[in-house]
């Protein structure tokens, strides 16, 4: 689909206006001011300012203002008065005031929804360049949605904003080549597309790359290579991937034979509903390779699910399965009331592993802790899976009722959770998390040795040391913040106070001092930006992301104090 991000740039003069307030905002606070140095203007008066310039004309100012007015950041929402400013800027030129407005139009967003102007506004601004706009105009030529559907001009405009580095270009054209769209049929050409958009993040790249390499076509069959593939865009939560993966692990392809990685794999696709999938586990439920227990009405309801969307294998065997009426209205009931993101069970029967109930007449234990940060203002909280696993009870410090446990996943070490009765604020996420560099500055907020150290939050500034983790593995990071126990679970923040990743784990001294002869020196890996994301995007969890041009640089106390409101202990109980 088309790029809906509306574009956050701040153009122009103002652009180094407010670069200047910034670096003057970031200045060492220690030190007085001197008699010639003036106090950095106040959110009221720049306001005031870029209201002077935008009244005089300046096509920047306009844009930005329009921004403000868009985000409801500085000023109350006004999405009339963004229009309006986006408008006027448009018209003397500016490209990203004219996407902009393509995207609103393209969404029916405070104005009526109109396709054809918003290729209009699009081809204004890919006509100077605006890479975003560029791949929008080709995704609508490829769809034909607006003008009449022309895959050459599409390949046309991809090929434009690829060049550009946009991912989802690089991916489309990688798809057209594959399947000779506008293009002549050239595996290595997709290939090529791919892996330059695999090497961004992108989970559909990674996907196709791995379809690539398990069919042999482009490179030479590679069922391992394609497994490496395959997880790391089901670590993003692609629910073809994931369901790419339990074929893997049920075959044997690539990793040993595993039926209940199978069925685990099988299971987060269906959540995601995904119809193949959904299909796939009714016929295991029914005795299809008898990985499960044989459950003819948990078989109806999967196959229901995914009959519903059109699946033929589904509804063949939907059709073949005999249920009393007692147990047909079971299936059905669980069919109807399944909601995206959840794993179908039988009445009665809890999630293994994902209840918070107590064992019958036990006594429960705090077994340890880490740490987990709110995410939404619905309560959503962000740790770990490895903080949450075997835990029959989650409890947030100081409070004396479990927590809910949505959701984990074991491959990006994620787990998603729900405060009862309780909304913070919530975190802010990086808005570009794959603009992370090698040598940037971050500091963790956490909870380590949480019996030991203050109960106020720790505090440890770091550096990225390398933007992959372990093995290359693109879903991590690698930073030099100290790490110890409890620290799992802990966001890793930029200087502007945006999380940009998790911390996750530190090399084993022992493990590395027997493979090596000596000790690491601060190696540890944190979860990236771009994996939160998408594992927060597969849930559908609604966060807040940063990307306002008044946000600059914080001191360390003022970090500390903001990661302080969202930040918490969780307690593992057993």
């Amino acid at each position: 689909m088309p790029l809906r991000n509306i574009c956050m740039r701040a153009t122009g003069k103002l652009f180094l206006i407010l670069m200047f307030v910034a670096a003057v905002g970031a200045c060492d606070k220690s030190s007085p001011p001197s008699s010639k140095q003036e106090a950095a203007p106040s959110a009221e008066t720049r306001l005031a300012q870029l209201q002077k310039q935008a009244d005089s004309g300046d096509a920047d100012a306009q844009f930005n203002l329009g921004l403000m007015y868009h985000k409801g950041e500085g000023v109350a929402k006004d999405t009339a008065k963004a229009i309006e400013l986006y408008q006027k800027a448009a018209a003397q030129g500016n490209a990203d005031a004219q996407y902009n407005l393509g995207v609103m139009y393209g969404e029916g967003e405070g104005v009526t929804k109109d396709d054809a102007k918003a290729m209009e506004w699009w081809q204004k601004a890919a006509a100077q360049g605006h890479d975003k706009a560029q791949y929008n105009l080709g995704w609508m030529y490829a769809n034909g949605e607006g003008v009449p559907k022309n895959v050459a001009k599409a390949v046309e405009w991809w090929q434009k904003a690829a060049a550009q580095g946009v991912a989802a270009a690089q991916y489309g054209l990688g798809v057209m080549y594959r399947d000779g769209r506008g293009v002549p049929k050239d595996a290595a050409r997709a290939m090529e597309w791919f892996q330059k958009a695999a090497a961004q993040g992108n989970a559909k790249a990674h996907l196709y790359l791995g379809m690539m390499y398990h069919k042999g076509e482009g490179a030479p069959k590679d069922a391992t290579k394609a497994m490496e593939l395959f997880q790391k865009a089901a670590a993003q939560g692609h629910a073809g991937a994931q369901k790419q993966l339990g074929l893997m692990y049920y075959n044997g392809e690539g990793v040993p034979k595993d039926a209940a990685k199978a069925v685990e794999w099988y299971q987060k696709a269906a959540a995601q509903g995904d119809a193949g999938a959904q299909s796939i586990l009714g016929m295991m439920y029914d005795g299809a390779g008898q990985v499960v227990p044989k459950d003819r009405v948990l078989a109806y309801a999967w196959a229901n699910l995914a009959a519903a969307q059109g699946d033929e294998d589904a509804k063949k065997l939907r059709g073949s399965i005999t249920l009393s009426s007692v147990q047909r209205a079971e299936a059905e009931r669980l069919s109807s009331n399944w909601k995206p993101g959840q794993v179908l069970r039988r009445e009665g029967e809890s999630a293994s592993g994902a209840d918070n109930a107590t064992s019958a007449g036990g006594v429960l234990a705090k077994k340890g802790t880490g740490t987990a940060f709110v995410v939404s203002t619905e309560g959503h909280v962000v740790t770990n899976h490895h903080v949450v696993a075997d835990c029959k009870e989650l409890r947030v410090q100081g409070r004396s009722e479990s927590i809910q446990l949505i959701t984990r996943d074991a491959v990006s070490d994620l787990a998603l959770l729900k405060m009862p009765g309780e909304t913070r604020a919530p975190a802010v996420l990086a808005p570009d998390p794959a603009s992370l560099r090698q040598g940037q500055d971050i500091v963790v907020f956490g909870f380590p040795l949480d019996s030991v150290l203050s109960s106020e939050g720790n505090l440890t500034p770091g550096v990225v040391s390398a933007i992959t983790g372990l093995g290359n593995n693109s879903n991590q990071i690698q930073i030099t913040a100290p790490i110890q126990p409890g620290s799992s679970g802990s966001p890793v923040m930029d200087k502007k106070g945006h999380v940009v990743g998790v911390v996750s784990m530190k090399l084993s001294d022992a493990a590395m001092a027997k493979a090596t002869g000596s000790l690491p020196q601060n190696v540890n890996f944190a979860i990236s930006g771009q994996t939160l994301k998408a594992f927060l995007d597969a849930n559908r969890v609604s966060y807040k992301t940063g990307g306002s041009f008044f946000a600059w640089e914080k001191s360390l106390a003022d970090l500390g104090d903001e990661a302080r409101k969202w930040t918490t202990v969780v307690e593992c109980w057993k």
